[in-house]
């Protein structure tokens, strides 16, 4: 072997290490990371773990799992290593210090611990309302668990009013998972599509925010308000960070001024 191949070893064997650590980093801080985020790191580990998507895709009433399975198939013939260096560079970006921050816990670890056994990775985890008995369940946890059979069942027009710990309505919630299926049959049933939470957020806000282009289609065919603010005075549009749907609300938004519309 030449000392090009040795070093060739050496790099991989590197960047197996630096995303061992990465993937325990994201499991230990998922709960800052939005939804989208986990979707991309969870694609990025399936292709380094397994390769290529080949698992028929699931029923379309499985929506979580379909949406972790588009995820994973759009990233198509990408390579292991190319994979592994998008997970390490997405955390970077998202966490300029984080391999600073893992040192002194790597350090701890290593004593009588492989790296390796860091490596579960956080959106395989069941989320914390699944994990609850069905009759412990509330209508929250099942917009969360996108589960439109139960809110067909139990839902009551004045759940649509209620807010949780966190200020938000269902309808927020439904947003904040892209849920849109969720969404039109909260709308349906008559949840208002500018409903406001305790920091006077619109579920057009969420959608702008969380970079769900399919929530604020849906919101913006519904003539969803552009122009409320929030408690921090900003629009939909002044939250949005997504390119696509910036686009998107910029375009809505000379439609409706040529039409004389005011929001």
């Amino acid at each position: 072997m030449s000392n090009s191949d040795l070093d060739l070893t050496d790099e991989e064997d590197e960047e197996e290490d630096l995303f061992a650590i990465a993937t325990a980093q994201v499991m230990r801080k998922s709960n800052i990371y939005s939804a989208n985020d986990l979707l991309e790191f969870y694609a990025y580990y399936k292709q380094v773990t397994e390769g290529r998507c080949q698992h028929a895709r699931p029923p379309i009433l499985q929506m979580k799992a379909r949406s972790k399975w588009n995820a994973w198939h759009d990233l198509g013939d990408m390579t292991r290593t190319d994979a592994r260096r998008a997970y390490i560079n997405k955390l970077s970006k998202l966490e300029p210090k984080w391999l600073d921050e893992t040192k002194s816990e790597r350090q701890s670890s290593n004593h009588g611990h492989g790296v390796g056994q860091w490596v579960v990775h956080s959106i395989e985890a069941m989320p914390a309302e699944e994990l609850k008995p069905d009759n412990e369940k509330t209508m929250f946890d099942y917009v969360k668990e996108n589960n439109l059979e139960r809110l067909r069942e139990q839902l009551k027009p004045d759940d649509l009013l209620l807010q949780d710990e966190h200020g938000m309505s269902l309808i927020h919630w439904a947003t904040d998972r892209n849920a849109v299926n969720i969404l039109e049959y909260l709308v349906v049933r008559g949840a208002n599509v500018n409903q406001r939470d305790a920091e006077q957020q619109t579920p057009l806000h969420y959608a702008a925010s969380c970079g769900h282009v399919e929530a604020v289609r849906y919101l913006l065919a519904l003539n969803a308000d552009m122009a409320l603010c929030d408690a921090e005075g900003q629009t939909c549009l002044d939250v949005a960070d997504d390119e696509k749907i910036c686009g998107l609300l910029k375009d809505e938004k000379k439609l409706r001024k040529a039409s004389g519309a005011t929001s």
